[in-house]
């Protein structure tokens, strides 16, 4: 079976267990129907009647869930419907709630804070934000080493500079600063940019098409303008924060990590090129390579509430999700947790007690 290349395609999937019928349309006509079994480094795989069907998620339109009788699942639209539907066992786990990045950054910088900047260092860090955007790529690369010298002195003026829609572009560009090793801090800044990079990608999707101009140049002719280029660059952007923020490490990335994949693999409405569960869970787990450092801003009270808000997604139905917190728990967890197939009730019995030990 081949596939053209084609955009970013939206999936939408019904909040329900993932072992069931699922329908691809791909972006050249075909459909396919199976079991889905997850999304991995960008390839959608299905278990079909015929065998494994495995499609890059470029070429894919839509993923639609289907009932049990071969129709598409639509969502209850009023109480009555809402409550026939079965609920699931409740969970010995319960969910997190959304963690307060810049809260809780604000919370540990008032216990480490950094000596104001004097004169001289005010104006040298303004005028290094300001020719950011105007400079050439070698000059960038020189500004953006500068910048992490000076470390969390320079985060107000990176945080403050390109604020501007226009300026998007160049302020995801000017993150690179914070990808350093250590740098916990860098959380609240990432986790900012990292939300209006979503919104516009949302945005982007939910456009009309563009009706052709009167007279193309050209230019316009050679080069057609894709709409999905758009789509392609706000995604893109997410996927460049995420990366600063695994670099980075620390708590506070970890939990900001976590909340964006908690909500990509367990939410109704995904988008096909953000999925990839081995990159996801593998940045995840890169937040912790300094936990044994001497310098690391981890804490005893840091890796329990990062057990606490990965232990349920142990045992959520959908399989990608069950993926992603595992390599960040092994670095987390004492040496005599239990295996990953106990059950829910022994992990839970174990970390009752285990839990006031660590």
């Amino acid at each position: 079976m081949i596939f053209r290349a084609a955009s970013i395609a939206c999936i939408s999937v019904a909040s329900a267990s993932f072992a069931a019928e699922f329908q691809i349309k791909t972006l050249d006509g075909q459909t396919v129907q199976g079991e889905y079994l997850g999304t991995d480094k960008e390839i959608v795989r299905l278990r079909s009647r015929y065998g494994l069907i495995q499609i890059p998620s470029k070429d894919i339109a839509s993923l639609i869930r289907l009932s049990p009788d071969g129709k598409r699942v639509e969502q209850a639209d009023d109480k009555k419907d809402a409550a026939s539907a079965a609920e699931p066992a409740k969970s010995l786990f319960q969910d997190s709630k959304k963690p307060d990045i810049g809260f809780l950054v604000a919370a540990r910088s008032e216990r480490l804070a950094v000596p104001e900047p004097d004169k001289n260092s005010r104006q040298e860090l303004f005028r290094l934000v300001r020719n950011y955007a105007d400079s050439t790529e070698a000059s960038r690369r020189r500004i953006i080493r500068s910048l992490q010298d000076y470390g969390r002195t320079a985060y107000p003026f990176i945080a403050g500079a390109y604020t501007e829609p226009f300026d998007f572009q160049v302020r995801v560009d000017l993150m690179q600063a914070l990808a350093v090793p250590n740098n916990p801090f860098a959380a609240s800044i990432l986790n900012e940019v990292h939300r209006d990079a979503e919104r516009a990608l949302h945005r982007a999707a939910s456009l009309p098409p563009l009706l052709p101009p009167d007279y193309l140049t050209k230019r316009e002719r050679d080069n057609p303008a894709d709409p999905q280029d758009y789509l392609r660059l706000h995604a893109q952007n997410m996927l460049r924060i995420e990366g600063y923020a695994a670099v980075a490490g620390g708590p506070f990335n970890a939990l900001f990590l976590f909340d964006v994949y908690r909500t990509r693999y367990g939410g109704d409405n995904v988008d096909a090129l953000l999925m990839d569960v081995s990159r996801d869970r593998t940045r995840l787990a890169n937040t912790a390579g300094d936990l044994k450092s001497s310098k690391s801003a981890w804490t005893l009270e840091d890796r329990r509430q990062l057990i606490d808000a990965l232990l349920p997604l142990l045992f959520k139905e959908n399989e990608d999700l069950n993926r992603v917190p595992r390599d960040l728990l092994k670095k987390l967890l004492p040496s005599n947790a239990p295996k990953w197939e106990a059950s829910e009730k022994e992990w839970f019995d174990w970390w009752s007690v285990a839990k006031s030990k660590l």
